[in-house]
C-alpha cells in the first residue's frame, strides 16, 4: 500500500484552516481534453442507452410483435389480450430494471469507484445486447423481456454513476455545463433510436440489430474509458490516495497548479471525517441533510410527472390530427420532436453557468404549465374531421412544451442532485434520486392510457397540477449552485451552528487525522 494511503492525515492541511479569496486561481478553469474524452465516453456509453432504451421499441414493435405470436406458439395460441399484457410487460420492466439498477448503483460507486464502476457494469449492457441479438435464433421472446430488464438495470446503473462522475471531475465553472452533457446523450439516444428505427433498421429481418446496437457503444467504453483517471474526489475521499487524487485532478485540469482544488478536496473530505459513513437509509436520520434530500426527490419527482413522456405518447396523435392522411409527414414531425429536444439541450449547455440552476427550473416549469393549459384547450376545440387552426396550436403548444422541458428541467435535476451533496453521502442520494425518478416514469406510463380513456383531452391538467407543485417548491426550496464549491453548498444546508456562527457537523469526530 502506497504511503500517501496509509498517511494521509500527515500531508493534510490543518482542516480548520481558513481559505482566503487569495488562495484562490487568478482565472476560471477552461475544458480540457480529458475531461472532454471522459464526458464523450461516459456520457454515450452511458446515457445515449438510457434514452436510447427509452426509444427504442416505438417504431418496430409491429415486428416485435409478430415474434411474439410465432415465439409463444410452443404454449399454444396468443389472444390479443396476453399479447397487450406482454408488450407492456416488456416496456415497464425497463424502468423495473433500471430502479435496481440505480439502488446498486450506490455501493458500486463507491466500492469500485466512479470509473471502475461505470467500467464493471458495461458486463450488463453487453450482455442485454447478446440476449436481444440471439432472441430471433433461439426463437425466444422471453430474452428480449429479460434483455429489457437487463438493459434497464445497466441504464440505472450507468446515469446515477455519471452525473456524480461528471460533478467530481469538473472545474466548479464548468460543472453545470459539463454535467448536462448528460441530459444531451439521453436525448440523442431518443432521437437516434427514433431515426434508426423508422428510416433505417425498419425491417422483420433488422429490428434484432436494432435493440442490440447498444452493446457497441458499451464495446467503446471498455476501450476508451481506461485512458481517463478516476474521480480526484473518490481517490482522495474513499480510497485516502492523496497522491493519486493530485495526479488524477493535474490530468483532468491540464495543470501543475491544483493547489486551490486540491484544498477544496481536502477540506471536503475533513468535514466528512465529523460523520458516520452514509448509506441510503443514513439519509433520513441526519437533520442536516432534511433539505438536501427533499429536494433531490422532490426534483426527479416532478421531472416525471410533469408529463414529459405522455406528452410524447400524444405528440404523435397530435400530428396524426393535422395530417391525416400524410403518414410520412406524422414521421417526420415526430423524429422532428426529438431533434428539438436535442437542439434544446445544447442551448442549456451554453446558458447553464449564465443563467444558473434556479432560473433554469423555475421559469421552464412556469412555461410548461401555460403550454400545458393550452395544449388542453386547443384539443377540446379542434375538430378531428377537419384540419383548423386550433390543430397547429397544438402543435405549437407541443413544440413549445419540449423547448422548456428541454432547457432546464430534463437536465437540471441530474446536476443539482450531484452538486447539494458532500463526498459521502453523494452517491446514496443520486441513488435515491435515480430511483424516484425511474418508479414515476413507470407510474406516469403505467396510468397513462387510463387517465387519458377516463378523461381523454382534460388529461393535460392532471400533469398541470404537478407542474405547480414542482414550480412551487422550486421557488421556496431550490438553492442556486452556480459558480459555489461542493462545500460552501453542503454547508449551507447544516443546521447545527455554535454561537460563533462557525458551522458544527452532527456526530463530530474528535480526532480528523486517525482517518
Amino acid at each position: 500500500m502506497r504511503g500517501s494511503k496509509l498517511n494521509l492525515a500527515e500531508h493534510m492541511e490543518d482542516p480548520s484552516a481558513e481559505f482566503h479569496d487569495s488562495d484562490k486561481p487568478s482565472q476560471k478553469r477552461g475544458l480540457t481534453c480529458t475531461i472532454a474524452l471522459a464526458t464523450l465516453v461516459t456520457t454515450l456509453g452511458a446515457s445515449f442507452q438510457y434514452g436510447y432504451g427509452t426509444g427504442v421499441l416505438t417504431a418496430p414493435s409491429p415486428f416485435i410483435q409478430d415474434f411474439y405470436n410465432q415465439s409463444y406458439t410452443r404454449y399454444g395460441d396468443l389472444s390479443t389480450v396476453t399479447l397487450d399484457i406482454l408488450w407492456a410487460t416488456t416496456i415497464s420492466v425497463y424502468c423495473v430494471g433500471g430502479a435496481f439498477g440505480a439502488l446498486a448503483a450506490a455501493p458500486i460507486g463507491d466500492i469500485l469507484g466512479r470509473k471502475g464502476g461505470l467500467l464493471i457494469n458495461n458486463i450488463f449492457g453487453i450482455c442485454a445486447a447478446l440476449l436481444f441479438g440471439f432472441s430471433e435464433l433461439a426463437d425466444s421472446f422471453e430474452m428480449i423481456i429479460i434483455g429489457r430488464v437487463v438493459l434497464g438495470f445497466y441504464a440505472g446503473v450507468g446515469i446515477t454513476i455519471v452525473p456524480i462522475f461528471l460533478a467530481e471531475i469538473s472545474p466548479k465553472n464548468l460543472r453545470g455545463a459539463i454535467g448536462n452533457n448528460h441530459q444531451l446523450a439521453i436525448t440523442i439516444g431518443i432521437l437516434v433510436a427514433q431515426v434508426l428505427g423508422i428510416f433505417a433498421l425498419n425491417t422483420e429481418d433488422t429490428w434484432v440489430i436494432l435493440l442490440a446496437i447498444p452493446g457497441g457503444f458499451s464495446i467503446l467504453m471498455l476501450l476508451f474509458l481506461p485512458c481517463c483517471p478516476e474521480s480526484p474526489r473518490w481517490l482522495l475521499g474513499n480510497d485516502r490516495n492523496l497522491e493519486g487524487a493530485e495526479k488524477a485532478l493535474i490530468r483532468y485540469l491540464s495543470t501543475d497548479d491544483v493547489t486551490w482544488e486540491l484544498k477544496d478536496m481536502k477540506k471536503e473530505f475533513a468535514e466528512e471525517q465529523k460523520e458516520a459513513a452514509v448509506g441510503v437509509t443514513g439519509l433520513f436520520t441526519n437533520k442536516n441533510y432534511r433539505k438536501p434530500l427533499i429536494i433531490s426527490i422532490c426534483m426527479h419527482a416532478g421531472q416525471q410527472f410533469s408529463g414529459i413522456n405522455a406528452i410524447f405518447f400524444y405528440a404523435t396523435e397530435i400530428y396524426q390530427m393535422i395530417w391525416p392522411n400524410n403518414e410520412d409527414a406524422v414521421l417526420y414531425a415526430t423524429v422532428g420532436t426529438g431533434a428539438i429536444n436535442v437542439l434544446v439541450t445544447i442551448i442549456s449547455i451554453l446558458v447553464v453557468e449564465k443563467a444558473g440552476r434556479r432560473g433554469l427550473l423555475l421559469f421552464p416549469f412556469l412555461g410548461m404549465i401555460l403550454f400545458t393549459a393550452l395544449i388542453t384547450v386547443a384539443l377540446n376545440l379542434a375538430d378531428p374531421a377537419i384540419n383548423d387552426p386550433w390543430d397547429y396550436v397544438s402543435l405549437a403548444c407541443v413544440y413549445g412544451y419540449i423547448v422548456c422541458f428541454a432547457i432546464g428541467p430534463g437536465p437540471i435535476p441530474f446536476v443539482l442532485v450531484a452538486e447539494i451533496w458532500s463526498q459521502g453521502p453523494r452517491p446514496a442520494a443520486m441513488s435515491l434520486s435515480v430511483q424516484v425518478n425511474w418508479w414515476s416514469n413507470f407510474i406516469v406510463g403505467l396510468s397513462f392510457p387510463f387517465i387519458q380513456g377516463a378523461i381523454g383531452a382534460y388529461t393535460f391538467l392532471v400533469f398541470m397540477f404537478f407542474l405547480l407543485l414542482t414550480a412551487f417548491f422550486t421557488y421556496f426550496m431550490v438553492p442556486e449552485t452556480k459558480n459555489k464549491t461542493f462545500e460552501e453548498i453542503v454547508a449551507s444546508f447544516r443546521v447545527d451552528k455554535d454561537r460563533d456562527g462557525n458551522l458544527e457537523m452532527a456526530e463530530v469526530n474528535d480526532n480528523v487525522h486517525k482517518a
